[in-house]
This record gives structure tokens, C-alpha cells and sequence, in this order.
């Protein structure tokens, strides 16, 4: 399940790069549905990157920076007996 999650995260960063908004609509029902089969995709772009935080593997680009600018792949978690476990951690850098 975490390729298939991964190539539709990669859908979504391209269209929105390119600003192709048709797929918006059909990209949110899919995401829906995952989280009705318990998946939780995070994205952390943008945020400020802490390197305790054990979700994220980061290649950082400048040593002063806290910002995540890219994201290669997201956070996974599967939830299961009612808590969440992470399944992939995401792949980000900061710069």
C-alpha cells in the first residue's frame, strides 16, 4: 500500500505544480478512502523541521535552516487496535 500511496503523492505535487487543477476532486476521494482503511498521510511541508522527531528523514541543505521546502515522500501511519503506527517515515529537505 505504500507505493501506491507514494505514486499518488507524486501525482498530487506534480499537478499542483503545474497547476492542473482538474484532479483535485478525485484526489481527495481517494485520500478519504484511505483513511477509511485506517491510513493517515501527513505531508510536512512547510513546517519547521525538529530533528526529534523520529517521522522525518531529512537531508538538510543549510545548517541554519528549520523550514522544510520539499517533500520527497510523506509520513505514513496505519492505524491498528485503535493507535496509530507509523509505517513510513517521510523523506523530506530543509533548507
Amino acid at each position: 500500500m505504500n507505493a501506491i500511496i507514494n505514486q499518488l503523492f507524486e501525482i498530487e505535487k506534480k499537478a499542483l505544480e503545474q497547476n492542473i487543477d482538474g484532479f483535485e476532486r478525485n484526489l481527495k476521494r481517494i485520500y478519504h478512502e484511505l483513511e477509511e482503511k485506517g491510513y493517515k498521510i501527513v505531508n510536512p511541508l512547510g513546517t519547521n523541521y525538529d530533528e526529534r522527531d523520529s517521522s522525518i528523514e531529512a537531508n538538510i541543505l543549510n545548517s541554519n535552516s528549520k523550514k522544510i521546502t520539499k517533500v520527497i515522500r510523506p509520513t505514513i501511519y496505519k492505524s491498528e487496535n485503535n493507535t496509530f503506527q507509523l509505517i513510513q517515515k517521510a523523506v523530506v529537505i530543509v533548507e
